[in-house]
């Protein structure tokens, strides 16, 4: 079955609508940037910019959705591997996660550093415990249990926040190694505590 042709000047309006928005959010900041400097600084009209998106918070959602869907790429299912205690899974998903962090730098970077509602370090934490309870079937109800997931989230995101700021100063493998650390064995107690196991 063939597939169906892209079209580049599609991709290519789009690229320059979401270089033009991410840089004015970094400039202007998200709130008072409008549709008309999205299309001057893009170098398009605005009749163009509303063939591919309703409004401003259309392209904001589209965008981190997109992103989103390329860490659901890297990230696989991975809780019957916690369940084995294999670690090993959890180095080779977080250096996925952090090649495409690293190779779309500059839209994390303006997400994760600029004050924009919602906050897409929300977006990143909802994300981050449905990969975490992915594959289990018994939802966190406890308030420990909920109180543990927030609490690892809210670290890895805030540790993804600190990198992205001056990922040319970081090591990756270095972050790797600490982050894997510190999350394989509070994903392994957490998810044993989800199963009413004793957390050892």
């Amino acid at each position: 079955m063939n597939k169906p042709k892209i079209d580049l000047r599609i991709v290519k309006t789009r690229k320059a609508i979401k270089d033009s928005f991410l840089t004015l959010i970094q400039t202007k900041g998200y709130d008072r940037i409008t549709i008309q400097d999205i299309a001057d600084q893009a170098i398009i009209n605005r009749n163009t910019f509303y063939l591919h998106y309703i409004d401003k918070p259309d392209l904001m959602e589209k965008l981190c959705i997109e992103h989103i869907d390329l860490l659901n790429i890297c990230l696989p299912e991975y809780t019957e591997d916690v369940q084995n205690e294999d670690p090993s899974f959890m180095v080779i998903a977080l250096k996925s996660l952090f090649l495409i962090l690293e190779e779309h730098v500059v839209f994390f970077r303006t997400m994760l550093t600029h004050e924009i509602e919602p906050s897409f370090s929300s977006y990143l934490k909802d994300h981050f415990k449905q990969i975490i309870l992915s594959g289990l079937d018994t939802p966190p109800d406890n308030l420990k249990i909920q109180i543990s997931l927030e609490y690892m989230v809210s670290g890895l995101v805030g540790a993804i926040s600190l990198w992205i700021k001056e990922p040319e100063h970081y090591s990756i493998d270095e972050w790797i190694e600490q982050l894997s650390n510190i999350h394989f064995n509070n994903i392994l107690d957490l998810i044993r505590s989800i199963n009413g196991h004793s957390v050892q």
